[in-house]
């Protein structure tokens, strides 16, 4: 079995937002529940975890999740990275640290913010996280995870790097703002593209949702699915507004990739 699961589809704040009433954070359906960003890619017995955010332990849960095997971080931002203390209880079940790919300014930056989880684990003391970084110092590559070859690539969200990955024809780009035209090279002949969006109106961090269509129409991907929504965006409002072969994801959405 490989499929991809959307664990969240959200913006940094998830929704519903505290203390908002709006329509969207006040909505009755699923679709506009959406926790922050992350997906599960799922190889056969492996499990890859891109991005760990704050709610993974309530992701975990709701989805059934008893092991990672692999996690790729995109970037260093709070509700990407924000899960990292909750990984212990798979180093316990797995006896083992989590092999994680990531950039170097990541790195450094994990760095510094989790400072405690560089140093050797003390007996009587709480156990840290443990991860086995793997540092992608080029800005364009390849690394190996079970028996696939997941491809990389840089862009940016205004100052931060961020690396958006490619298996086979499914790609992952999320909180992109700035690139260059080579990154399209990447993203050729592609059957699912998932780009981020955070609202209707023009962000000064991230795509829009007018944007994120022009960017998709480059690709040209047989399907697009929009992720990294605000409460800006009502899922029904987008599905009915969005060019053929382009659509919301939401939470629990589950993408096949045996095919690609």
């Amino acid at each position: 079995m490989k499929e991809v699961i959307f664990l969240g589809s959200g913006p940094s704040t998830g929704i519903p937002v505290v203390g908002c009433s709006c329509k969207v954070c006040l909505s009755p359906s699923v679709y506009n529940k959406r926790l922050r960003p992350s997906i599960l890619i799922k190889l056969a017995n492996k499990n890859i975890l891109v991005d760990v955010g704050p709610d993974i332990r309530h992701q975990s849960l709701k989805y059934g999740i008893n092991k990672i095997d692999y996690l790729i971080i995109t970037h260093a931002h709070y509700d990407h990275i924000g899960g990292i203390d909750d990984m212990r209880i798979f180093n316990r079940i797995q006896k083992k640290s989590i092999k994680t790919f990531l950039s170097l300014s990541s790195y450094e930056e994990i760095k510094r913010r989790y400072d405690y989880i560089f140093q050797p684990n003390k007996k009587g003391h709480s156990q840290s996280a443990s991860f086995n970084f793997k540092i992608l110092k080029d800005d364009v590559g390849e690394f190996k995870v079970s028996n696939e070859r997941i491809k990389y690539f840089s862009y940016f969200q205004v100052l931060k790097s961020v690396i958006g990955i490619r298996l086979k024809k499914f790609a992952y780009v999320t909180d992109i703002k700035k690139y260059d035209k080579s990154i399209f090279k990447f993203l050729k002949n592609l059957d699912v593209l998932v780009i981020s969006c955070l609202r209707i109106q023009k962000s000064a961090v991230h795509l829009n949702v007018d944007q994120a269509i022009e960017f998709a129409k480059k690709v040209n991907a047989k399907k697009t699915y929009f992720t990294h929504m605000g409460h800006e965006i009502s899922h029904a409002y987008l599905e009915n507004n969005l060019p053929q072969n382009m659509f919301p994801a939401y939470d629990g959405l589950v993408i096949n990739l045996e095919n690609l």
